[in-house]
């Protein structure tokens, strides 16, 4: 008997991180060949059948981060029921997406689902600790005596949704990350388990030729892309050579003075080594920036993901630097850490990669290393196992 699942959450061409991971994992699952796979995502303005590489994908259910709402998600169970599945598969921020202030009507769509035997898997993108939730734009938005009360709520809320779900998985750097311990211990979790991102694994060499440096993702503060600017500066004028780009466009309107002060930063770095072009930047173009790079640098002053930019890096075998921060720590045998907001310490990872071409071989070596062991095809096999298993629970 074949085995149906479903994947829910945002996916290509929505310009989302979950959506490119799901548009990844779906693919990887699809390549098996043994499941049936349906694919159920946001419409923005009325329901259709999308197509993206092949896939069928029914956007039937109202993207909510477009308009606020607490409104029930009838319409996701609905659209999920209509597949039929043994198991579906959420991929969840926590965010607007599925309406509430961070996805709170899920909770009853999932336990609407598993009351009609549907078993439910639910991916966690982000790792949110209290500091994180004080810090959050909602909970900015309350007046400061009541902050502390929405890490309670926001406890709940995990808690819950733990309870709603069969299987309730935090996407993570490396397996063992310690932010996973951390979120569990910080809301009372019990029974999670980890998802290691998946990669693609492309190797090319080096190429030759001055370095070039990239680094990219959403301009906006919490990247640390400032750090960055003033490290590689100090890497010039020390001698070093090669060239910065940093591509990427602001997440928000509010971050677009953010963007204008890295283009200023940009300017002053001696021999115009260094650019930053703030815009969106497709698929096929990034590719060609990291084919192109001799070293990755993601400079984040905080991380409650695992990065997507870090697993690009990871499929192509560069040398990453990276800060010390979030699910980073988890991969301190694979990339060179240094401290954040510490341009000093970027400064001298510069050097030390850069400088000698047998550490930054070795640095590649380990990068590889590491893709080669959490490749989407190899998490596609685990998640195929864990469906068959949670079928044979209700057989």
């Amino acid at each position: 008997m074949s085995l149906r699942v479903t994947l829910v959450g945002p996916f290509p061409p929505q310009k989302k991180g979950e959506a490119h991971y799901l548009g990844e994992f779906a693919t990887a699952l699809r390549d098996r060949g043994d499941l049936e796979l349906s694919i159920v995502s946001q419409y923005w303005d009325k329901p259709f059948i999308d197509r993206w590489n092949e896939f069928e994908v029914r956007r039937e259910f109202f993207d909510r981060s477009l308009r606020p709402s607490f409104a029930p998600q009838k319409e996701l169970v609905d659209a999920v029921e209509r597949t039929q599945p043994d198991a579906v598969h959420l991929h969840y921020g926590p965010n607007l997406d599925y309406g509430g202030r961070l996805g709170e009507p899920l909770v009853a769509a999932l336990r609407t689902l598993r009351g009609r035997g549907i078993k439910v898997v639910l991916t966690l993108h982000s790792l949110w600790l209290p500091r994180d939730v004080v810090d959050s734009q909602p909970a900015r938005r309350l007046p400061s005596p009541v902050r502390p009360l929405v890490v309670r709520y926001f406890g709940r809320l995990m808690r819950t949704l733990r309870a709603s779900c069969d299987e309730f998985a935090c996407l993570v750097s490396s397996a063992n990350s310690p932010m996973t311990r951390e979120f569990a211990d910080a809301y009372g979790l019990s029974g999670i388990s980890e998802e290691v991102h998946g990669c693609k694994p492309r190797f090319s060499d080096l190429p030759p030729g001055p370095p070039l440096v990239f680094s990219f993702g959403f301009l906006r503060p919490d990247k640390g892309f400032e750090y960055l600017i003033d490290g590689f500066a100090r890497y010039v004028s020390q001698g070093g050579a090669g060239r910065l780009l940093i591509v990427g466009r602001p997440q928000t309107e509010g971050d677009l003075p953010y963007a204008r002060y890295l283009q200023e930063k940009a300017l002053r770095v001696p021999g115009s080594r260094c650019t930053v072009e703030a815009r969106f930047c497709s698929d096929e173009e990034l590719e060609s920036f990291l084919q192109a790079s001799s070293l990755i640098v993601l400079p984040y002053l905080r991380n409650v993901g695992a990065s997507g930019p870090l697993h690009h890096a990871l499929g192509v075998g560069r040398p990453i630097i990276t800060t010390d921060v979030g699910h980073n720590r988890a991969l301190a045998a694979v990339a060179t850490l240094v401290k954040p907001a510490d341009a000093g310490a970027i400064a001298g990872a510069l050097v030390a990669t850069l400088q000698d071409s047998r550490a930054a071989a070795d640095a590649a070596g380990r990068v590889r290393a590491q893709a080669l062991e959490r490749s989407w095809s190899m998490l596609a096999a685990r998640y195929t196992r864990i469906y068959a298993n949670l079928r044979e629970r209700t057989a």
